[in-house]
């Protein structure tokens, strides 16, 4: 007999990269807490302006990001101008390949609406 209880098996997918980064920073987050809750008495050196510090990475990292998104963009556009032309073409093969289609269904619609028109012969 079968065990109907068993529980199936299920498909996990992978986790995205900007889960990963999300579950690094919050573990991260809870051991600098976790070390801060266990010794009270922990402070940052003195004589620097963390506030400062924190500021300028934050810059920093507004910049480069900044930087990158730009190189993207300027990449993908000098990209999309060579492929302009082969998208053209390509567009117009579809449609005239959606016209033919369209064309042969109007025309079986058409036919079958005068086959359905004509009177049908009395059987004897």
């Amino acid at each position: 007999m079968a065990n109907t209880l068993q529980k199936s098996k299920t498909k996990r997918k992978k986790t995205c990269a900007v889960c990963m980064r999300i579950r690094y920073f919050l573990i991260v987050a809870g051991m600098l807490l976790l070390a801060l809750w266990a010794r009270p008495d922990w402070r940052l050196p003195p004589g620097y302006d963390y506030s400062a510090i924190v500021g300028d990475l934050f810059l920093g990292a507004f910049v480069v990001v900044f930087i990158w998104k730009y190189w993207v963009y300027r990449r993908s556009r000098n990209q999309s101008g060579a492929d302009a032309a082969a998208e053209d073409a390509s567009r117009e093969a579809r449609f005239e390949a959606l016209r033919r289609a369209a064309d042969a269904a109007e025309a079986e619609l058409a036919q079958r609406e005068s086959q359905a028109q004509k009177p049908a012969e009395p059987r004897v």
